[in-house]
């Protein structure tokens, strides 16, 4: 029988990092905090007391994104009978680089990492599905986007009631971070959700495309209302005009 006791078992056993997810955590971190902070290095002229205050801050606040979607995807995938692990994309660390240099940082580029997904067989007894499946692997990919945006609304709240410069900031990286996140090509998660289910991509999409637009001048549970409006738009207009099967 399945029980909070079995999954609070499992997630001890399988919620920990390897070696390698570690040291490709804290390659993803370093990376993406200092893509975020490249333009936060100096007003005026290059100030390095200035750049490593930011950067360090940076890399706080991206801590807090990564920590979010592995949280999350690592209970999802737990749930559904799987190990969810974390894999640095070294050649997407890369370009992102090597697009904020060739563009001052004016552009943003962000493909840090793959999604592992390992079948625990052993722990699928009882369910309706025993093998390994896409649906499932698109249901765990969605999870991280979504988490990264509800990350950013829970800060703009908070930018707003507080005024501090830092939740802003946060805001921004998770909108970034889960923007990327869905697009339909591999390795991002937005490809395991399209190949898993082409409805659940769709909205998806929609409702995370038209979070971060709400977020430009609404804030609260507004935003994830329209999301939820918008994401249920676009999936009736790809039933209406693409699937067709209306």
């Amino acid at each position: 029988m399945y029980s909070w006791r079995n999954f609070i078992d499992k997630a001890k056993r399988y919620f920990p990092l390897e070696k390698s997810e570690k040291k490709g955590l804290i390659l993803t971190l370093v990376v993406l905090a200092f893509i975020f902070s490249f333009r936060s290095w100096g007003i005026e002229k290059f100030d390095a007391a200035l750049g490593f205050k930011n950067f360090f801050l940076t890399l706080l606040f991206v801590a807090i994104a990564l920590a979010v979607r592995e949280l999350t995807q690592r209970t999802i995938a737990v749930w559904l009978g799987y190990r969810a692990q974390y894999k640095a994309w070294l050649l997407g660390l890369v370009i992102g680089l090597v697009v904020t240099f060739v563009s001052n940082g004016r552009l943003i580029f962000l493909a840090p990492g793959i999604l592992l997904l390992t079948h625990l067989e052993t722990h699928r007894l009882g369910k309706a599905f025993y093998a390994f499946t896409m649906k499932h692997y698109g249901w765990i990919a969605m999870s991280a986007p979504v988490a990264n945006m509800l990350l950013a609304v829970i800060m703009k709240s908070l930018y707003l009631l507080t005024g501090v410069l830092a939740f802003k900031t946060m805001m921004t990286i998770n909108i970034w971070i889960a923007l990327f996140d869905i697009v339909p090509i591999p390795p991002y998660n937005g490809s395991h959700t399209f190949f898993g289910s082409r409805y659940v991509y769709v909205f998806v999409f929609g409702a995370v495309i038209g979070c971060a637009a709400l977020l430009t001048f609404l804030s609260g549970i507004l935003p994830i209302i329209g999301a939820l409006f918008i994401g249920a738009l676009l999936l009736w207009a790809f039933f209406v005009h693409v699937d067709k099967r209306w």
